[in-house]
C-alpha cells in the first residue's frame, strides 16, 4: 500500500526522530506540481502518504528545524528497480544530485 509505505512509515520515522532528541529533520517528498496535477489520479495513495509525512515532519520539528525537499521525479535507484517515467515535460533529477543537495 503506497499510502502506508510513504505516509504511516515516514510519520513513525519523524516521530521516532523527535522522541530520540533529534533537533532537525530532512524529508524528501514530491513536487507540488505533481501532487496537484493529473498524477494524483494514478498515484493518489502515494501522494496522500507523502502529504501525511510532510505534515508530521512540520508538526514534530516546525518549519525552522525541518527541510522538506520536493523534487519532481527522481531518476535512478537500486539496480533492477523499475520506475515509471514521469509526466511529459518534467525533467527528472538524478538520485545522486538529490542526495548531495540534502546533505549540503
Amino acid at each position: 500500500n503506497q499510502r502506508a509505505g510513504n505516509g504511516a512509515v515516514n510519520v513513525r520515522i519523524a516521530n521516532a526522530a523527535k522522541a530520540a532528541g533529534n533537533k532537525r529533520f530532512v524529508y524528501i517528498s514530491v513536487a507540488s506540481e505533481l501532487a496537484n496535477g493529473p498524477a494524483k489520479f494514478l498515484l493518489g495513495d502515494y501522494l496522500k502518504g507523502k502529504a501525511e509525512a510532510e505534515a508530521a515532519v512540520i508538526s514534530d520539528f516546525g518549519t525552522d528545524n525541518s527541510l522538506i525537499v520536493k523534487p519532481a521525479i527522481i531518476a535512478g535507484g537500486p539496480p533492477g528497480e523499475i520506475r515509471p517515467p514521469g509526466p511529459p515535460g518534467v525533467k527528472p533529477a538524478a538520485v545522486e544530485d538529490v542526495a548531495k543537495a540534502v546533505v549540503a
